[in-house]
């Protein structure tokens, strides 16, 4: 029998697209052409009802330029991420996280939106790291600890859609990544900022990453604690009133728990 021999192809292993290399920046400059892209962004990835107006942010920006915190004050902070050589380029805005650090309080996280087209890039959880490390130094600045740091996010309605349950998982899995735990047993009553006066207060799910203090400090009572004072330092709601009280209930017993 005659036997054919078939000579090898040497085929080419293909290249998987660099990933170009990101860049996180302070946004000094409420006019410079990139922070109002992130305003552009902010506006696109967030409800009305959950965001504030954007020109709230500019105007930080412009009082941190003018003058530095005071030692009470918030510590505010808006960070921009695009590709290292498009700096410069609107269109290349990767994402934004903005939020604070409250002195005798510890850090939050307000917003934070990556663009649709660097998503899946790592860019949330840059932002997210980036952001934990500025706290950092604002703390040390004020020769505080820096507890914590914690953040809100609206969970989807039992009538959601597939997507948006995708887009939560997404979400949730980014904040295990960058070491959050959620505090379970709190539906955080937040003010409703869309133009309607009577709409509903917009109930958010809190996540929490323990920095200076270990996990087992965060007792249900230290989270009530901390739960508390989002409502009184953040939104001005006391005890008594509706949002705070709707939040905290008598039983209250929160915990922290993984985000899984």
């Amino acid at each position: 029998m005659q036997l054919q021999q078939f000579s090898a192809v040497q085929v080419a292993p293909v290249k998987a697209p660099a990933v170009p290399k990101l860049v996180v920046w302070e946004a000094f400059d409420p006019d410079d052409p990139m922070t109002k892209a992130a305003g552009e962004l902010y506006e696109e990835t967030l409800p009305a009802d959950e965001r504030i107006p954007w020109a709230w942010i500019e105007r930080s920006i412009r009082e941190r330029v003018k003058s530095k915190p005071r030692p009470n004050g918030w510590h505010k902070h808006l960070l921009l991420a695009a590709p290292e050589d498009r700096q410069d380029d609107p269109e290349s805005l990767a994402g934004y996280v903005y939020g604070a650090f409250l002195p005798g309080y510890g850090g939050y996280l307000c917003y934070v939106g990556v663009a649709e087209s660097a998503r899946r890039l790592g860019v949330g959880r840059r932002l997210f790291e980036h952001f934990f490390k500025v706290l950092k130094v604002d703390a040390g600045e004020l020769g505080e600890p820096l507890p914590f740091v914690i953040w809100e996010s609206h969970r989807p309605g039992p009538d959601a859609l597939d997507a948006e349950w995708e887009v939560w998982a997404a979400r949730t899995r980014l904040f295990d990544r960058v070491g959050g735990a959620w505090i379970d047993g709190v539906n955080f009553l937040s003010p409703n900022f869309s133009d309607d006066p009577d709409a509903a207060p917009v109930p958010l799910q809190l996540f929490l990453k323990p920095v200076d203090a270990p996990e087992t400090a965060f007792t249900s009572e230290r989270l009530r604690e901390v739960v508390g004072g989002l409502h009184q330092r953040v939104y001005r709601n006391a005890p008594g009133t509706a949002l705070y009280d709707g939040t905290l209930p008598p039983g209250c017993e929160p915990r922290l728990r993984p985000v899984e």
